[in-house]
């Protein structure tokens, strides 16, 4: 009955993807969602649970390069937020909570799946990615909602602390980019899963409606007219595809020329990323629009502070108050808590050590996907590796990658993985 329980506490957890940011308590200039509300509890719950009735902890494949990562975290915390009031040292900490919540998360998705029986075993963690796509889907509905119903969200994002998007599929996040940084991680894992069930040469029903999400979703992806997005699906679906079905890539090419022949707003999103990326690149700062030159110049600021702190950073998640003394960002405002980036705000904020020991975290799953795609051939293993690839992409313009509703669910995606092929 307790673990019965503890399951559907898990869906819970993955549920409050659902409610996005419309659920948001406002603290110290950032804000409380949901699932930061959800994820402790769950987490000490089941921890409590595995040492009190089963009085044993199950093995963790990614335990070492998680703890390495939080170690750092911790330390680069506790020398960086020592002068701060409480509610920034309470607020800052809370972060690092969330991670180790996120990753005991995934370690209960694991502990799900440890059944004897292989074929039982897959069944479970093939229900587990359905879950994750039923939501996933739920999420992309009620974004066509909003995108057609009320697409001007200028009066609640102004209150909230958010950009007025306008125009754009951003659903119930308040933003377009981590939308389709979700949907860049996530339609490269439909795919394979997809290519997993069409191997048994049957059209199920199931696989007709994964590919009937897949549409929506790349519908959605596009709505979102994300920059980022566009050029993260792009890294991650090219990956897949031409390691997988080449000739794929020659249809997708043509459809994405009469998608954005078929928009200005889609053709004005794609000369800006050109011009963006080829100020990046070649330095044409002429040719790059005012959000791109605001984000570089953040980019700018933000590694005058890692000069100032190279080897344990200014502190894990003080971003917001530590770039606020150097004017760099305005403490009230919910975008505060990081660099236009995961992995420039992980530089700046846990120093070269935190960045080596968060690209370990990342390559460790990295390679073991790869390895096993490389080995067996499992589409499901080459999608993750494509989606993982395409979330790196996202993060390098966009603070994404450890932002909780795009977390949560790879991280289980990942354990789903390990379950799947563990002996």
């Amino acid at each position: 009955m307790v673990r019965g329980m503890m399951r559907i506490f898990f869906w819970i957890c993955l549920c409050s993807m659902l409610p996005g940011l419309l659920i948001r308590i406002p603290f110290g200039g950032g804000g409380i969602l949901l699932s930061d509300v959800l994820l402790p509890v769950f987490a000490a719950s089941w921890l409590g649970i595995k040492l009190i009735y089963d009085r044993q902890l199950p093995v963790l494949p990614f335990w070492w390069p998680a703890f390495g990562f939080v170690l750092v975290a911790l330390l680069s915390w506790i020398l960086g937020a020592w002068d701060l009031d409480l509610k920034a040292k309470i607020l800052s900490f809370s972060y690092i909570i969330r991670f180790v919540s996120i990753m005991i998360l995934g370690w209960a998705a694991l502990d799900q799946l440890k059944a004897k029986d292989e074929k039982l075993k897959i069944g479970a963690a093939n229900k587990i990615l359905d879950g994750l796509f039923v939501i996933v889907g739920i999420i992309i509905l009620i974004g066509f909602v909003q995108f057609y119903l009320i697409p001007d969200i200028s009066a609640w994002s102004t209150a909230g602390g958010f950009d007025p998007h306008m125009g754009r599929f951003l659903g119930t996040w308040m933003d377009p980019n981590f939308v389709a940084g979700l949907l860049a991680f996530f339609i490269p894992v439909m795919f394979g899963r997809l290519y997993e069930q069409l191997r048994s040469q049957k059209l199920e029903v199931r696989s007709i409606l994964l590919s009937g999400l897949i549409v929506i979703c790349l519908g959605a992806l596009f709505l979102t007219f994300s920059r980022s997005g566009y050029l993260a699906a792009v890294a991650g679906l090219g990956l897949f595809f031409l390691l997988r079905d080449p000739k794929v890539i020659i249809i997708a090419i043509i459809v994405v020329i009469l998608g954005i022949g078929s928009s200005e707003r889609a053709q004005q999103r794609v000369g800006e990323l050109a011009g963006t990326l080829s100020s990046v690149v070649l330095g044409h700062t002429d040719e790059i629009d005012a959000t791109a030159k605001l984000r570089l110049q953040s980019w700018g600021k933000s590694m005058i502070l890692w000069e100032k702190y190279p080897v344990l950073g200014i502190g894990y998640n003080t971003y917001r108050y530590r770039a606020a003394e150097e004017g760099i960002v305005d403490a009230n405002y919910f975008s505060a808590g990081g660099s236009d980036s995961t992995l420039l705000t992980v530089l700046v904020t846990t120093g070269t050590l935190g960045f080596i020991a968060f690209l370990w975290f990342y390559a460790h799953f990295w390679w073991r996907n790869a390895w096993r795609y490389y080995h067996f051939g499992t589409t499901l293993n080459l999608g993750f590796v494509a989606g993982w690839s395409a979330i790196l992409v996202h993060s390098v313009f966009v603070n994404s990658m450890l932002f909780p509703l795009i977390f949560m669910p790879m991280i289980v995606v990942a354990a789903v993985l390990e379950a799947r092929q563990s002996d």
